[in-house]
């Protein structure tokens, strides 16, 4: 127990669980600390650590207990001030990629491991993914002769991008969404030809995603490494992932498919040309089929609980930590070269690049008051809200998560733009002390667990609901969500005094924690409150591919609900909206306690939707028709085999939910109508227009 290295986790963020189950998998480390400003991140991951401290910084950490080791999981902008002093306190860092924004940081940190000798490892796990490290030990095994040459794609989504999460640091600059992204095979070639010596990059159009939104997503890049030249091919926001490495060596080829964990090899035997060929198609063809057999022999290992995680992102980062750890233990404390290198060929292929840099407004005095506070005023249906305030000439306070990299109507001087989250009393009450009326659009942030997730949605609703009620609001519209109604039956007709569903436990985590939250927001009664339930939601700002047609594997094939050809309660954003903005007019006692469902009036059904998406945008777009009773054995037969293995806190698949999901019920919105002066799209050209056509091309 006394030789067991002492581990600090530096942020609790979405890689953290993924280097926990890493390190569990070691007898040599004890996690003894979590460190996360967020106190909730923060406990929601020590849950995971019995005995882990929690700090909110890391000069706290170091005033406490100093660990031997620190894994650094922040985002990059706190690299440097995370990972800084732990290694000038001699604590050994392993720190996720990128290495640091800049050279200059880099450099401060690598002097800083120097003087103190603490070990500096940075994360690039993808040199670690088993298909590759299998390709690589092939190469290196001379078989082949010399790797002279590399070849390499790398064609993955961007979902950041695709959620038109803008506010993501990687969208700040070229240099930023290069070291997010490009690092990951640029640290394979590094990896096969040595260090990168030159550059030469062939950007490809700009993109325009958003207002104020400027990108290259693809671009060609010639490479000059120490062992020889390499080309490699990115295309950022690709719908379908294709990572590939071709090594042309003086005796064959070597080739590795990345996410299908595929390597295929081609060299001359002793036969003629014929017989030649032949055995290495053979030859291929074996390496393939052990490919998809190792590949599910793995996922059943993982189900059952037989093995570690089966996918390759896990795999590589499993194993960069243990070789990490197995250094360590061999007293190898050195600092990692690879690190500064792929940042200054990142700096380097950015400098040709020339963008309008979006700009984030300044956030504005506390004095100044406004018409209505919007609460997560920033995304899908947030933006259209506020613009149509705008419209109306009122002045809008609007707290979100992130206010980077935000359109233009943003900068309107009678917009107010604060930082934070729903979950932090102190920023809401700031809010909504200014405002009379508020618009609660924010979901309040997920879980690990299905009590994690209903605790945070409700929580956040119920801290907007008491500061409201501390500042005497006149009124706070709580926007929830059709999926806490009940709609699996096909004889009911739902109005305004349709209740939530009266069965929560029976639903699926997300329309459980509506239905909570709703019923939270209906049993508060210190202030005016009406609740709004969108349906299916689209329009522009949001991917096409909505939850509520069917189960999305990919963007190419939806698994329906049911048959997928009864109507569905589709929306444009912008009519949410306007409903919001008509309800912030109406009495506040004429909506107290109201339910309000908002619906358009074109209702496609999942298979026209699909349909005409996939007319317009000349892809090979599919909808499968599904059955509740089907998906329902499915999800039993899943249960069962995890029971099997041990896992505990499951929860019970339910028919209600999978009936639910196929929304065949009726929803009369006469009565939203006339409540609220209220007048959806009901124009069949006009719907495809704002829904459908925006989606019909890549972005210019």
């Amino acid at each position: 127990m006394n030789n067991k290295f002492k581990v600090a986790l530096v942020g609790a963020g979405s890689i953290a669980p993924t280097h926990l189950t890493a390190l569990r998998g070691r007898r040599d480390v004890d996690i003894t600390a979590i460190v996360d400003p967020s106190r909730a991140r923060a406990e929601a991951l020590a849950g995971q650590v019995p005995g882990a401290a929690m700090f909110a910084s890391v000069e706290e950490l170091l005033a406490g207990t100093k660990p031997d080791v620190a894994h650094v999981l922040t985002p990059p902008p706190y690299h440097l001030p995370a990972a800084r002093p732990l290694l000038e306190a001699g604590v050994h860092v392993m720190l996720e990629k990128p290495m640091a924004q800049s050279s200059s940081e880099c450099a401060t940190l690598m002097e800083a491991a120097k003087k103190s000798g603490a070990a500096l490892r940075i994360n690039h796990n993808f040199v670690h993914h088993p298909a590759f490290a299998r390709a690589r030990r092939i190469a290196q095994s001379g078989r082949f002769g010399p790797v002279r040459q590399v070849q390499m794609r790398f064609a993955a989504p961007l979902r950041q991008m695709t959620a038109r999460a803008f506010g993501h640091w990687m969208f700040n600059s070229p240099k930023n969404l290069l070291l997010e992204q490009a690092v990951h095979p640029l640290s394979q070639i590094d990896a096969l030809l040595g260090p990168i010596e030159a550059t030469q990059l062939s950007p490809g159009p700009v993109r325009r995603p958003a207002e104020g939104i400027e990108l290259i997503t693809s671009f060609g890049i010639n490479l000059d490494c120490e062992k020889g030249p390499a080309q490699l091919q990115i295309a950022l926001g690709s719908p379908f992932l294709s990572w590939t490495a071709t090594m042309l060596c003086d005796d064959g080829v070597i080739e590795v498919d990345i996410p299908e964990g595929r390597i295929l090899t081609s060299r001359p035997h002793n036969q003629i040309l014929p017989m030649d060929n032949a055995q290495r198609n053979l030859s291929r063809s074996a390496s393939a089929f052990g490919a998809a057999a190792r590949g599910l022999t793995d996922f059943t290992r993982e189900i059952l609980r037989l093995g570690p995680p089966s996918d390759g992102f896990n795999q590589s980062v499993t194993a960069s930590v243990n070789d990490f750890y197995t250094a360590l233990s061999n007293g190898d404390h050195s600092a990692d070269e690879a690190g500064p290198r792929l940042v200054a060929v990142c700096e380097d292929l950015s400098r040709t690049l020339s963008l309008k840099s979006p700009s984030t407004p300044g956030v504005p005095p506390l004095a100044n008051n406004y018409d209505v506070a919007v609460l997560g005023g920033t995304g899908f249906i947030g933006r259209h809200v506020v613009r149509q305030l705008l419209d109306k000439g009122k002045r809008v306070a609007v707290l979100a998560r992130s206010i980077a990299n935000l359109p233009e109507m943003f900068h309107d001087p009678r917009v107010g733009l604060f930082p934070g989250s729903i979950s932090d009393p102190e920023a809401v009450r700031k809010v909504v002390s200014k405002c009379p009326l508020v618009v609660n659009l924010a979901h309040g942030g997920g879980g690990a667990t299905r009590e994690a997730i209903a605790d945070a949605m409700v929580g956040g609703a119920r801290v907007v609901a008491e500061a409201c009620q501390a500042e005497n609001v006149r009124l706070l519209l709580f926007v929830s969500s059709s999926a806490a109604l009940y709609l699996g039956d096909p004889d009911e007709t739902i109005t305004m005094e349709t209740p939530a569903d009266p069965q929560p436990d029976e639903r699926a985590d997300y329309a459980r924690a509506k239905i909570l939250a709703e019923k939270a927001m209906a049993e508060f009664h210190g202030v005016p409150i009406a609740i709004l339930r969108p349906a299916i939601v689209v329009g522009a700002d949001a991917p096409p591919f909505h939850s509520a047609l069917g189960a999305y594997e990919n963007e190419t094939h939806c698994q329906g609900w049911n048959a997928g050809k009864n109507p569905l309660p589709f929306i444009l954003a912008g009519d949410v909206a306007s409903a919001i903005v008509a309800a912030l007019e109406v009495e506040p006692e004429k909506l107290d306690g109201k339910t309000l469902n908002l619906v358009g009036d074109v209702r496609r059904s999942a298979r026209q939707y699909t349909e005409a998406l996939a007319d317009a945008s000349g892809r090979p777009l599919k909808f499968h028709a599904g059955s509740p009773r089907r998906l329902l054995g499915v999800e039993w037969v899943k249960w069962g085999v995890k029971k099997v293995a041990g896992r505990k806190g499951l929860q019970n698949p339910s028919s209600r939910e999978f009936k639910s999901r196929g929304m065949v019920a009726t929803i009369d919105t006469s009565g939203e109508k006339e409540l609220l002066g209220w007048q959806p799209c009901s124009d069949d050209d006009a719907f495809f227009a704002e829904a459908i056509k925006p989606h019909t091309g890549r972005p210019a």
